[in-house]
């Protein structure tokens, strides 16, 4: 039974004060207000009709004379629904599905499972199942899937700056493989990414059987190929080292950003941090590099130096290790080479030193040498069979070369990256941008996300991955091995037939390798050593920089990498490790350079780099 309370009401003492609205609405200055703000009969039309009920048949009126004369957007978008004819198997509306794959890089490639749902993918993680990964990404990764979706992204063919149907651009493939066919390939060149792509490996070797006159180009604009140029040259046998640091008790970073800005970083990470547990005897890394890195930050000795000079510190650590006569460099702490030195010969077996990819290829080969001297060969750094690189010189295709009659293109941006003043006769581009190179080429074609394409790749330990796409490309484009496959004439045309020809083995071997994304027992071997190196090593020296004569240092950046995610919001949004930077591009100079040079903050700097100005 409902209970009504009836309470006296209060006394009226000094100014009441409302406590609802509706006490508000039932007081005579409120009423009075009313009265002021809407004038007797403005509520009510001449004929009596109430204001509100006129604005209904307004409304309703222009609504239906937009209906008359057509207003298209007036109309809800009309879709159709069509149920599935066969329901795919294992398929549950709703529910997500999970797919492996693997995202490539330049030396290598990550093993993925990728998220999907109802057709689209939505979120990229490790693969779990792939031995030792511990299912780790890194950044790029987990950002990848933003390309995907970019609406700038290259989607149509193109020639002369025209759009074309995919069919005449293929066609005008295949008349290109048949005019080079006639004269076995002279003048035809290509320009690609560093890849580890057995497939792609194997439409280069037919390409270089049908066309032994053509040329054939690899170039990045970060050189991630020099460790492996470094041990092959080393050792007399292409091999590329695989750094353990989880077997590490000393180590000695050579401008090497092991943790942040070097290739895989995300295996060095996880190994980095097995080595620093205290229960096992926490591993001493030193650092020595002339910008501050995450790898500097967490070092336990780091000296700072410039780049120019870590060559002559490596040599002098080589030098004490040898037991040699020793230059330390001008304004270098001879205390700290010599215990870092003595530190690393305490822990032969068991040391290692690792060089930055910024450094100049005699650096890598002193490490290599004092690799060597510790015996980490045998220990935390493992050799590798690698791929010869069979790609020619890329300074017989420099801007003031003689160019080829046609260049063909796969991927980058090279008119950015390489300056190029002298343009082929016909530039054909497999690009995923319509950037800087897309302006010059003759043929554009859009190249395809590694989401929506077949192909393969291997990872830093040599293990064979697929690269499974988990949807149809989304604007038409063409993967590399089918474009690269129509170009060579070959009878398999389709990027999954040739992925498929290449791992070879029973149907249930494929399938159990696109399930767990990898091919199990497939990791490389590690090669014999010789017992010394036979390397003449050359001379080292440089110069100190100063206010008058600055070093200049181009660097991977941690959010954009060489630029090509600079149109991803995500990374552009992640602050800098270090600086906490976003959306800028900061020119860093330290506070002595800056006293120098007489610069305060919020100056514009100007400098000049090969005659030409740059302004930050």
């Amino acid at each position: 039974m409902k209970k009504i309370f009836n309470y006296a009401p209060a006394p009226t003492t000094g100014r009441r004060y409302w406590r609802s609205l509706d006490d508000l609405a039932e007081t005579p200055e409120f009423k009075d207000w009313l009265h002021r703000e809407f004038p007797a009969g403005a509520s009510q039309m001449e004929d009596g009709q109430s204001r509100r009920n006129f604005l209904k048949i307004m409304s309703a009126s222009f609504a239906f004379a937009g209906l008359a004369m057509g207003g298209a957007g007036c109309r809800r978008p009309e879709e159709k629904l069509e149920p599935f004819g066969q329901q795919p198997d294992n398929y549950t509306f709703g529910d997500a599905q999970y797919f492996a794959t693997a995202m490539p890089t330049r030396t290598g490639a990550i093993p993925l499972v990728v998220k999907s749902y109802e057709g689209r993918p939505v979120k990229i993680e490790g693969n779990s199942l792939y031995p030792g990964s511990n299912g780790s990404t890194d950044r790029y990764a987990q950002a990848s899937i933003l390309d995907l979706y970019d609406p700038d992204r290259a989607r149509h063919f193109k020639h002369d700056g025209k759009q074309v149907s995919r069919e005449e651009a293929l066609s005008f493939l295949t008349s290109l493989s048949e005019k080079f066919s006639n004269n076995l390939g002279e003048g035809l060149a290509f320009l690609a990414e560093s890849s580890t792509s057995p497939s792609r490996a194997r439409l280069q070797g037919i390409i270089a059987n049908k066309f032994p006159k053509a040329q054939w180009f690899t170039y990045d604009a970060i050189d991630s190929g020099i460790h492996q140029r470094a041990a092959t040259q080393a050792f007399g046998q292409s091999v590329k080292p695989v750094y353990n640091f989880d077997k590490a008790k000393v180590i000695l970073s050579l401008d090497a950003d092991f943790l942040g800005g070097e290739d895989d970083a995300h295996n060095h990470i996880r190994k980095y941090a097995a080595s620093r547990k205290a229960e096992q005897g926490m591993s001493r890394l030193y650092a020595v590099e002339s910008l501050f890195t995450l790898t500097g930050a967490g070092a336990d000795h780091r000296l700072r130096v410039a780049a120019s000079l870590i060559g002559e510190i490596a040599a002098a650590i080589s030098a004490t290790i040898s037991h040699m006569a020793v230059t330390v460099p001008a304004g270098v702490s001879a205390e700290w080479i010599a215990e870092c030195a003595k530190d690393l010969m305490a822990n032969r077996r068991q040391a290692m030193v690792v060089v930055g990819q910024r450094q100049p290829l005699e650096v890598h080969l002193l490490a290599q040498q004092i690799n060597m001297s510790l015996g980490a060969f045998t220990g935390p750094i493992t050799l590798l069979p690698a791929i010869a690189n069979a790609a020619a010189d890329l300074m017989s295709l420099a801007p003031n070369a003689a160019a080829p009659d046609t260049l063909v293109i796969l991927g980058g941006n090279p008119v950015y990256n390489l300056n190029w003043s002298q343009k082929p006769a016909t530039v054909i581009r497999l690009g995923y941008y319509e950037d800087e190179t897309a302006e010059k080429a003759d043929w554009n074609f859009p190249a395809t996300h590694y989401l929506e394409s077949w192909g393969d790749a291997t990872t830093s330990d040599g293990t064979l991955v697929p690269v499974q796409p988990l949807t149809q490309p989304l604007f038409g484009g063409l993967t590399e091995l089918e474009f690269l496959a129509r170009l060579a004439g070959s009878s398999e045309m389709s990027a999954y037939d040739i992925v498929r020809t290449t791992f070879g083995g029973s149907d249930e071997a494929w399938k159990k390798t696109l399930f767990s994304g990898f091919v199990e027992g497939s990791a490389a071997a590690a090669v014999s050593l010789p017992s010394h190196l036979t390397l003449s090593m050359p001379k080292i020296s440089a110069t100190a920089p100063s206010a008058n004569s600055l070093e200049v240092i181009f660097y991977r950046d941690a959010k954009v990498d060489d630029g090509r995610y600079s149109n991803n919001g995500w990374m552009q949004e992640l602050p800098d490790p270090i600086t906490k930077m976003t959306w800028d591009n900061p020119v860093l100079i330290s506070r002595k350079t800056a006293k120098e040079l007489g610069v305060a903050n919020g100056d514009i700097v100007e400098i000049s780099l090969n005659g030409k100005k740059v302004s930050g």
